[in-house]
């Protein structure tokens, strides 16, 4: 059903072309080898390895040249992919909820692309000996306990800004009845108030401890409590009297005169009048971690929120799966455009395999010491190859996915391991 439905959505886009291609008068008009829908699948499937050897793993009779399909490949807008994207999103049923709701997760991974120093992507080295590098940034939101990424938005990595980029995610999407669970870098009051402000979307983010100065003033023991407080943009006489006696806040709004204001980070009335909901929790002997939530008391009490929260390490577990079991650190070009091209198609090929791989029931063996699953990198190449033609659909499918299992081991702990890494250049594919 899920090659069905993907082959469908890229169907639509190739009946209506005008929008995602370059030149609507020239481009894919003519009867080519190469058509717009056999692109589209290409991209959509690639791995690692060389063009050619991409084009002869999709089609080994295929017979053309990487330069031909560099030169189809120029025609097409990264917006295509997007849009494949979003409509095979609309179109899939994700049906795993907690407690009635979709948890959703937002974060942001960066993404090593090749050297160009005339670039926006361009980062400047910190010492007259390092060249620099270039990335982009992937805004993400994604989709928890359906394995599956809900919407995107890529910056040049200079020019990141997390909180805006949610901030745009959630003003452009519908949501059915869902909690947004973010990290510490998301905490900002505009951004919780657009969410009050959207319809069935709640959320749940973790703050530092000094977050405000409400917070600041608080024990370090577990609580549940609300603060109320008052946001004013203007400095009036009376706004600096209750300034000084901490019964407003000033925040920076937009500007009166209709200017840009770099500084801007509230965008909506003043005053307002701001009540918000702080959960503090118990990790360690002498850790505590500091929740803000939009959740009801009544139905997410205090002791729910450790396990909310765990839940969300599932975007950067898919951030590694992203990566290096579909491939994103893998690019077969060095344009920025054709790499976006890439990274929503491996976006869209991530979503399909996830989609699959999550219908594979394992079967538990109760003398067993541990839980098994599905190992997710071997079922995203067994989903690619399907997709391909390489394998037949259900059962087939689903019975070579069974084949792959790998043990759960609740409570691990490993540190996070943080290095540099630049990207994968041509020459050291694996052959």
């Amino acid at each position: 059903m899920q090659k069905q439905l993907l082959n469908s959505v890229i169907d639509a886009v190739c009946n209506d072309s005008a929008p995602f291609v370059r030149n609507p008068v020239k481009d894919f008009i003519r009867d080519r080898k190469l058509s717009l829908k056999t692109m589209l699948k290409i991209i959509i499937s690639m791995q690692g390895g060389s063009i050619n050897r991409e084009l002869f793993d999709f089609d080994n009779n295929i017979d053309v040249t990487a330069s031909a399909f560099v030169q189809q490949r120029d025609k097409i807008l990264p917006f295509a992919f997007y849009e494949i994207f979003k409509q095979y999103n609309n179109c899939s049923t994700d049906t795993q909820k907690y407690n009635g709701y979709r948890l959703l997760a937002v974060d942001g991974s960066s993404i090593n692309i090749t050297y160009n120093p005339n670039s926006e992507t361009y980062i400047a080295g910190k010492s007259s000996d390092d060249k620099g590098y270039n990335q982009f940034h992937l805004n993400a939101i994604y989709d928890i306990l359906n394995k599956t990424y809900f919407d995107c938005i890529i910056q040049p990595k200079s020019k990141c800004n997390e909180m805006g980029a949610c901030t745009q995610m959630v003003k452009e999407n519908a949501f059915d009845k869902s909690i947004l669970i973010a990290d510490r870098g998301y905490g900002s009051l505009n951004l919780l108030e657009t969410i009050n402000r959207t319809n069935n979307l709640e959320y749940l983010f973790r703050i530092k401890n000094d977050w405000l100065t409400e917070l600041k003033a608080l024990p370090m023991k577990e609580s549940d409590i609300k603060i109320c407080f008052e946001l004013r943009t203007t400095q009036t006489k009376e706004d600096k009297d209750l300034f000084s006696q901490g019964k407003a806040k000033w925040i920076s709004g937009i500007s009166k005169f209709g200017k840009y204001k770099k500084s801007t980070t509230w965008e909506y009335e003043s005053p307002f009048r701001m009540t918000l909901r702080i959960v503090r929790f118990k990790i360690s002997d002498d850790t505590y971690e500091t929740i803000v939530t939009s959740l009801d008391k009544d139905a997410f009490p205090l002791k729910d929120f450790k396990e909310l929260y765990h839940l969300r390490w599932g975007i950067e577990t898919s951030f590694r799966e992203l990566k290096y079991a579909v491939g994103l650190v893998n690019f077969h070009c060095k344009k920025e455009t054709s790499v976006l091209q890439e990274i929503y198609a491996r976006l869209i090929m991530y979503n399909f395999c996830m989609r699959i791989a999550t219908q594979v029931i394992i079967d538990q063996d109760h003398g067993n010491k541990w839980e098994y699953q599905v190992n997710y990198t071997m079922a995203i190449h067994v989903c690619r190859m399907y997709f391909r033609n390489n394998i037949n659909g259900p059962p087939d499918i689903i019975q070579q996915i069974k084949k792959y299992i790998l043990p759960v081991r609740p409570n691990r702990k490993d540190k996070r391991k943080i290095k540099p890494k630049s990207a994968v250049y041509f020459l050291y594919r694996v052959a």
